[in-house]
């Protein structure tokens, strides 16, 4: 379907724990060669709203996801400063996603590495 000018838009919000995640980034990296991947960044609410490079919408297909936390600031040796990303543990499930040429809600529940 990559290229015949239909796509998708995805919503939804990011849980670990039954607790809404309120930051990091979620990308939604495609199966399918040739289709653009999208990233959002996690509202202090948990939503999310994806876009492509350039605000298109997703080709519709098979996604993995993946979440990246919050960057958690270090001294020089390595060390967390100040107060520790409580989400830096937490990974996307492994399952995919499937997105359709339409509006998509899409909730993921992040999962403990």
């Amino acid at each position: 379907m990559v290229g015949c000018g239909v796509s998708g838009s995805v919503t939804g919000i990011i849980t670990a724990n039954g607790e809404t995640v309120d930051g990091g980034n979620i990308i939604f990296q495609p199966i399918e060669a040739g289709a653009k991947p999208a990233i959002s960044a996690i509202g202090s609410d948990g939503n999310y709203d994806l876009k492509t490079a350039g605000d298109e919408g997703l080709s519709p297909g098979e996604y993995r996801v993946i979440y990246t936390p919050p960057n958690q600031r270090e001294d020089e040796s390595g060390r967390p400063v100040g107060k520790l990303v409580k989400w830096r543990k937490f990974k996307a499930p492994s399952e995919t996603v499937n997105v359709e040429a339409k509006e998509n809600n899409i909730p993921i529940e992040l999962v403990k590495q």
